[in-house]
This record gives C-alpha cells, structure tokens and sequence, in this order.
C-alpha cells in the first residue's frame, strides 16, 4: 500500500485545527519543546530501558535540549569521535489531497496555492 500522504512545509504562523482547538505552529512547537523537558525525557529513559538500554546515569539529563556526552565509530573511520546525542521534535504536517482546480475545458489541474510571500518576492524583483 502506497502511502498517500505528502508533507508540505509548515511555517510558525501557520494554524492546525484540531476541531475544537485551533493552535498556531509555533504555539504548538513551543509547548512540545517545553513538554520535552521533563515529561518526555523521563518517558523516553522509561522506554529505552524497557526495551534495555538502560542509561540510569542520564536519567536527569535532557535529551531535547542540551544533549549527553557520547562517543560514536562510524564505519570506516579508524577510531571514536566525541559528540553529544539529543532528540529533535519537529512538526509535520502531510496533506491527505492536492489542491484541485477545475480549468474551463474541463481538465482538473493540480495546482499549488500562492505563498504569501509571492507578492513581496515579486516587488523585490521588480526594485532590483
């Protein structure tokens, strides 16, 4: 089964609706990354170790935010390099149907819906 979902690029001022609940991008970023502070690291940590990972000693440490120490050996390097793990949250959106427009001879067209920004790309041009 193919997947039919197509991600498109959502900015902060964009809104998801939720049915009763409208939030705008970053409003919803904003409260996952503060979510991820405590409640989500201590899930995570819960999980790994269930499935035996256990990293006791980074129970309090926050994997979204500053990251823990670790080494990592890729393959074909010849030796470890220093780093830092941490986990991103980021917010996708993917579209269920294309925009469809219906042209005079019938046709449908799939057309994608003018940014915003089109016009004041525009007048940046005709400046220059």
């Amino acid at each position: 089964m193919q997947d039919e979902f197509k991600p498109i690029e959502c900015n902060d001022g964009d809104v998801l609706d939720f049915g009763d609940m409208t939030y705008k991008i970053a409003k919803f970023k904003q409260a996952m990354n503060a979510s991820s502070n405590s409640t989500l690291t201590y899930a995570l940590n819960q999980e790994l170790s269930r499935q035996g990972v256990n990293l006791k000693q980074f129970q309090n440490m926050n994997w979204f935010q500053k990251g823990i120490d670790c080494e990592i050996l890729t393959l074909g390097s010849q030796s470890w390099k220093k780093g830092k793990v941490k986990f991103q949250i980021s917010v996708e959106f993917y579209a269920q149907e294309e925009d469809v427009q219906i042209t005079n001879s019938n046709n449908l067209e799939i057309t994608e819906t003018e940014s915003p920004l089109d016009d004041l790309r525009r007048m940046i041009q005709e400046e220059n």
